[in-house]
């Protein structure tokens, strides 16, 4: 008798374990979807973006070569100053840090 009703709750045991294995997988399977359609909904969006800022950088670049082309001396006396200022904020930089000491320094 006893072991006839051990038998019997082995394998409703067993009949609960079978469902709970199909409700995971079943649940697995939407929340596998789920990921995937938002990674494609973060993708797209991530494309348009993009996208966006390429054209604004265009328009941008169009803009500013429209300026250089009609003030040629103003454009060529803009990035000569920018490079100035450049050489400078690099050579303050370089003197500003410490040198680093090692093995292959001949001092």
């Amino acid at each position: 008798m006893a072991t006839s009703n051990l038998q019997a709750e082995l394998r409703e045991l067993r009949e609960q374990m079978t469902e709970l294995k199909e409700v995971i997988g079943r649940q697995a399977g939407r929340a596998g979807y789920d990921v995937r359609h938002r990674a494609s909904e973060a993708w797209h969006e991530a494309a348009r973006t993009a996208g966006t800022v390429a054209d604004y950088a265009r328009d941008g670049a169009d803009t500013v070569a429209g300026v250089a082309r009609r003030h040629p001396a103003a454009a060529s006396t803009a990035l000569i100053t920018l490079g100035i200022i450049g050489g400078v904020i690099g050579y303050l930089v370089a003197t500003s840090t410490p040198a680093k000491r090692d093995r292959w320094h001949w001092n």
